[in-house]
């Protein structure tokens, strides 16, 4: 009887197949994987995230020092926020979401990184939000005024989606977070002919430092 409680439901196998292109199969071994290292079913703090994306090799891009995890459970926990109030991660909401940041659009990316920081799910990204997201220091203060001046590319006091997707296609430096797999697969292999200086100055994002903050 306690084996069934680890089987993967089968309308959320269903969903899942539709939603990651990935086998029934696949999902069904990753479940048993996700199952042996969280018995209850549930990622519960960023240190369980980190070492779980590290086991299915799934660490997104820009997130490659372990520095990032609190910023990366955020990205996670923000597609069942409203279903639930323990901060805990299933194994649905794990494979949606580590599928839009390994294999979806430049849109559904930037979409939920919206979303992570649009706290009160108003649409909108404000200071209040941005409080809730870093710790109360000088420093974030500052910082959370310079994001809301950068990210509102409309100058009408709000940011929306449309504010904050603009800010990401105007700033190259930000576009490896966000392209496509198949954008992906293209600048690598322009990168693999260049210098290793001129790589790594186009296209790597360190993990420590916020990635949305532009030197204008």
């Amino acid at each position: 009887m306690g084996a069934n409680k680890t089987k993967i439901n089968k309308t959320v196998l269903r969903d899942l197949v539709m939603r990651t292109n990935r086998s029934s199969e696949e999902i069904k071994a990753m479940n048993a994987i996700f199952r042996r290292h969280f018995p209850n079913g549930k990622i519960e703090s960023p240190q369980d995230l980190w070492r779980c994306l590290q086991k299915f090799s799934l660490v997104p891009i820009g997130y490659n020092d372990p520095t990032a995890v609190e910023r990366l459970y955020r990205l996670f926990d923000v597609q069942n926020r409203d279903q639930r109030t323990d901060g805990s991660i299933d194994f649905f909401h794990f494979m949606i979401v580590s599928h839009i940041l390994e294999r979806g659009t430049a849109h559904q990316k930037i979409s939920l990184y919206f979303e992570s920081l649009d706290v009160n799910r108003d649409r909108i990204i404000t200071r209040e939000d941005l409080q809730e997201c870093l710790p109360p220091t000088v420093e974030s203060q500052q910082l959370i005024q310079q994001l809301l001046k950068q990210w509102d590319m409309n100058k009408d006091g709000v940011v929306s989606l449309d504010d904050f997707e603009r800010f990401i296609n105007t700033n190259p430096s930000l576009s490896p977070m966000f392209v496509s797999e198949r954008e992906r697969l293209r600048m690598n292999s322009v990168s693999a002919e260049q210098p290793t200086d001129i790589q790594q100055s186009e296209h790597y994002i360190p993990a420590n430092r916020n990635p949305f903050v532009t030197s204008k």
